[in-house]
């Protein structure tokens, strides 16, 4: 087996593609991934790359090759050539790493809920307008780590976020993200009322948007009572914890609360 870091093409990758006759079929969000993360520029050489068997075949690397030509930019990869053919029974067979495991690796505490409260701020920024379910929910490692670095004070919500949840029968981590989404669109504001009155409630008037979202989300929670709850829901929670949160910014009413699945998540409003 050989290999050497090359630059790849996007009319390189197309040459390369046309030996692809052993591979799976092909995922067009994961190429999506791929691409958006080379045109950002946050591609980086790894031992993962493109590998071809002894007989010119291409047995691993199709969708990096994919999203080559889709992000039309050049790209440096592995390539590893005169891999034996049986390789291609064991590739990607092992337990991936995944978000919680390179948070812990960096020092991290409460990896899993840091994940995923990263996980739906990078969500939010990179795709509000589209369901958050299936591949369009998949959010790579780097893209974790990466929205860490320009988030670094997301780490002092997740204490709140769990007590928001406790509650106000939120997911955790919607909870944590919403919380410091609202808290980055206003750095300059007060938000403890907002915050206080979403985790007690007490003495609120009918329409406050405080309590018209509390008592959402409760009958919500008795709705999916008994049901896993994934990132399509996480979605709704966001977006009704955003809702609710513009209404109080703006000092309006809210008599009430509704979510469509096919709405973009709602930009944030200025308090004060």
């Amino acid at each position: 087996m050989r290999s050497r870091v090359q630059n790849i093409t996007p009319k390189k990758a197309e040459e390369m593609l046309a030996a692809n006759t052993a591979n799976r079929p092909l995922s067009k969000p994961l190429v999506r991934s791929f691409a958006e993360a080379m045109r950002r520029g946050d591609w980086r050489v790894t031992h993962q790359g493109i590998a071809f068997d002894t007989n010119g075949v291409l047995v691993d690397g199709q969708h990096r090759l994919a999203a080559v030509i889709e992000a039309e930019t050049p790209v440096e990869m592995t390539v590893f050539t005169e891999v034996p053919p049986d390789t291609f029974d064991v590739l990607d067979t092992g337990r991936k790493r995944n978000a919680a495991d390179a948070l812990a690796i960096e020092g991290e505490t409460h990896s899993h809920m840091l994940a995923s409260m990263l996980r739906t701020v990078w969500l939010y920024e990179n795709r509000p307008e589209v369901s958050w379910s299936g591949n369009n929910g998949v959010v790579t490692n780097h893209q974790i780590l990466t929205t860490l670095e320009q988030h670094p004070k997301i780490r002092d919500f997740i204490k709140l976020g769990e007590r928001i949840a406790a509650e106000a029968a939120m997911i955790k981590s919607a909870a944590g993200a919403a919380s410091y989404l609202v808290y980055h669109a206003n750095q300059r504001a007060n938000l403890d009322d907002w915050f206080d009155g979403v985790i007690g409630g007490a003495g609120l008037s009918r329409s406050d948007p405080r309590l018209t979202f509390r008592n959402h989300m409760f009958r919500l929670a008795r709705k999916q009572a008994g049901q896993v709850l994934k990132r399509r829901e996480t979605r709704e929670h966001v977006t009704l914890y955003l809702k609710a949160f513009n209404a109080w910014a703006r000092g309006e009413e809210l008599p009430q609360l509704r979510f469509t699945a096919r709405e973009p998540l709602p930009a944030i409003a200025k308090a004060g």
